[in-house]
C-alpha cells in the first residue's frame, strides 16, 4: 500500500472524526480500503488522552486487552500453550495496537506545511497511551481466566454463562462447553466415587475433600461472597494421592494447577513465585510437596484479602489482583504452618494405601470433564433451591464457606460434619513440635516399633535416621546428641504439661517416668515415650 499523507485541506474534507476527543485535531479518521481505522498520535494540538480514547473505544469491545487493577493486560500463551494474563509492556505495545490501527502523525510537508504521515509507534508514546487513565474507563475489567462455564445467580436464578467475557463477574471464560444436566442422585454418587480410593483419616476429613470439589464453583460464579481457605493435602507417606486429589479438582473445572516451587536457593522465593501465578490468572494454584515450614506472609494476607491484593513481579509496575477468584491448594507429607495460616486452611489428611494401585480417576474426570462439573452444578442447584441454607458451624475463621459448606456436605450429600476433628489438626500443622512428634510417630510405624517405650535418645537417632530435626535446632547440630536430646526434653516437657497422653492424627503418644540407680551411687528420672495407634489405646 502507498504511503499516505494527507493535508489540512484534505483532512477538512473527511467526515467528522468519530468521537473526537475534546480540544483534538483529528485523533481519529475512517478506515482505510482494509477496513483498519487510523489514529493520530499525540503531538501538536491532538492530546493523549485523546489518541488513547479512539483507541481504546476500538479495542475495547474485541476483549483483547483487558485492565487489571491500573495495568493494562492480554493474553498469551506460556510453555505449556496455557493462556495466562500478562501485562502489556510499552516495547510489546508498539506493535500490539497496530493490530486495530494504522498510526499516523502531523509531520511538516512541503513549503512548511503540517501533513500526516503514516508512522511507528514511539515506545515513550506507548507508555503514555498504557498509562492514560481512560484505560480504566474503556477497557473491560478482568479478574482472572476460566476454562469452562460459571454458574451465576441473576435475578434469584441459576444461569449458565457462556464462552467469553463475564461482565458480571470480569471472568473470561475460555471454554464453552455446556456442562451436562445431571440428577441429583447420579452427582452425589458420580462425586464420591472420586473420593472412593482414598484413605481419608476419618469422615470428616472425606467430607472436607468433597467440599473442595464444589468451593471453585460456588467461589467463581460469585455464590459465596467471603474468603475460602486453602485446601492443605496431608498424607503419612509419598504417593499417597495428596497432589492426585487436587488434580482431580482442578481437572473437574477444565484445569491444571499453576505449581508454585518451593524455592530454598537462588534468586526470588517462594513470593514472587505465587505473585507471577497470581498475575497469570489462572484459577488453581497449588503449593506442592512443601517440606518444612511454609511460611508465607503473603499468603496468610492472601487468603483474607478483600478488593485488591497488590503483586510485584520482575520488570513490570505493581499489579493489582482480585484474590476473590483463586483456589490456593497445598500439599505436604507433614505441612509445618504458622497459626495464623493454619486457621486460613481447609485440611485434609490421608493414609496411604499399600498394594493399592489408583485408577485412571484423572483420566475419566478430563474424559468427561462436562459430566462433572454439571455433578457440582447439580448439588449447587440443589442447596440453591433449598433456600440457600448455612448451619450454625462456628469451628473455622471462615464462616460463610464453612457453614454453606457443612449444610450441603452433611444435607445434600449425606456425609459427615465438615469441622470434626479440624481444631486438632490446626493446632498441630501450626506446632512445631507437634508436627515434629508425627513425623516420628510416622517413622516409629515404619520401623514397627509401635507400643515400644522409647527414651529421647532414641527419638534422636530416629530423627537422624529419616532426616528429621528437632525444632529449634540447626542441621549443624543435629549430630550432637546431648544438645539434641537437650532441646527435645524442653520442648516434650511442654507438650506434657498438662497431661501424659496426647493425641497426634491417628496416634497417641505416652509419657512414662521411672525412677532408676545410677551405678556411682543416686537416683535418676528415666523419662519414656510410646508412640502408638490410637486404636490400640481405646481397646
Amino acid at each position: 500500500m502507498p504511503a499516505t499523507t494527507w493535508t489540512p485541506d484534505a483532512v477538512a474534507e473527511l467526515p467528522d472524526p468519530v468521537n473526537q476527543g475534546e480540544g483534538a485535531t483529528s485523533p481519529f479518521r475512517p478506515s482505510d480500503c482494509n477496513g483498519t481505522p487510523h489514529i493520530v498520535l499525540p503531538g501538536s494540538e491532538v492530546s493523549i488522552m485523546a489518541t488513547a480514547s479512539n483507541l481504546y473505544q476500538i479495542i475495547a469491545p474485541t476483549h483483547q486487552l483487558f485492565v487489571r487493577g491500573k495495568v493494562i493486560v492480554f493474553l498469551t500463551q506460556n510453555l505449556t500453550r496455557q493462556l495466562v494474563i500478562e501485562p502489556l509492556r510499552p516495547s510489546a505495545a508498539r506493535s500490539y495496537f497496530e493490530k486495530f490501527a494504522r498510526f499516523f502523525a502531523w509531520r511538516s510537508g512541503k513549503d512548511g506545511k503540517p501533513v500526516l504521515k503514516p508512522t511507528v509507534i514511539p515506545e515513550e508514546t506507548a507508555r503514555a497511551l498504557l498509562d492514560c487513565h481512560i484505560a480504566a474507563e474503556l477497557l473491560p475489567p478482568i479478574k482472572g481466566l476460566v476454562n469452562c462455564p460459571l454458574l451465576t445467580e441473576v435475578d434469584g436464578q441459576l444461569i449458565v454463562s457462556s464462552k467469553g467475557y463475564d461482565s458480571r463477574t470480569g471472568m473470561l471464560v475460555l471454554d464453552g462447553s455446556q456442562p451436562e444436566d445431571v440428577s441429583l442422585p447420579e452427582a452425589v454418587k458420580s462425586l464420591e466415587q472420586l473420593l472412593i480410593n482414598f484413605e481419608f483419616q476419618t469422615l470428616s476429613d472425606a467430607s472436607r475433600a468433597m467440599a473442595a470439589m464444589i468451593t471453585p464453583a460456588l467461589k467463581m460464579g460469585d455464590l459465596l461472597k467471603g474468603h475460602i481457605p486453602a485446601d492443605v493435602a496431608e498424607a503419612d507417606q509419598s504417593q499417597s494421592g495428596k497432589t492426585y486429589r487436587q488434580k482431580l479438582i482442578a481437572a473437574i473445572y477444565n484445569e491444571t494447577p499453576a505449581l508454585v516451587p518451593q524455592k530454598r536457593t537462588g534468586v526470588g522465593g517462594i513470593d514472587e513465585s505465587f505473585f507471577e501465578k497470581l498475575v497469570n490468572g489462572r484459577p488453581f494454584i497449588q503449593f506442592d510437596n512443601i517440606r518444612g515450614e511454609l511460611d508465607s506472609p503473603a499468603l496468610e494476607t492472601f487468603l483474607t484479602g478483600t478488593g485488591s491484593f497488590p503483586c510485584r513481579i520482575p520488570h513490570c509496575r505493581e499489579i493489582e489482583v482480585d484474590p476473590s477468584r483463586f483456589m490456593v491448594l497445598v500439599t505436604s507429607n507433614g505441612v509445618e504452618t504458622t497459626r495464623d495460616l493454619a486457621n486460613r486452611a481447609s485440611i485434609v489428611r490421608i493414609r496411604k494405601r499399600h498394594q493399592v494401585q489408583f485408577p485412571d480417576t484423572l483420566g475419566e474426570v478430563t474424559k468427561r470433564q462436562s459430566h462433572y462439573l454439571g455433578c457440582v452444578f447439580a448439588v449447587i442447584r440443589e442447596w440453591h433451591r433449598q433456600g440457600k441454607p448455612r448451619t450454625q458451624e462456628v469451628r473455622h475463621d471462615f464462616r460463610e464457606w464453612c457453614q454453606i459448606l457443612d449444610w450441603i456436605v452433611q444435607n445434600v450429600c449425606g456425609m459427615a460434619p465438615l469441622m470434626d476433628g479440624h481444631l486438632d489438626a490446626q493446632q498441630r500443622v501450626s506446632s512445631p513440635i507437634l508436627t515434629f512428634l508425627r513425623r516420628i510417630a510416622l517413622e516409629i510405624e515404619l520401623t514397627e516399633q509401635l507400643g515400644s517405650p522409647l527414651s529421647a535418645s532414641s527419638i534422636i537417632e530416629l530423627a537422624n535416621n529419616a532426616d528429621l530435626v528437632v525444632p529449634g535446632l540447626s542441621r549443624d547440630d543435629t549430630l550432637n546428641e546431648e544438645k539434641a536430646k537437650k532441646l527435645l526434653g524442653m520442648k516434650l516437657g511442654t507438650v506434657f504439661k498438662k497431661q501424659n497422653t496426647i493425641e497426634l492424627d491417628n496416634f497417641t503418644v505416652t509419657r512414662s517416668e521411672e525412677t532408676r540407680s545410677r551405678q556411682e551411687g543416686g537416683c535418676y528420672c528415666l523419662k519414656t515415650y510410646t508412640f502408638d495407634h490410637k486404636s490400640a489405646v481405646t481397646q
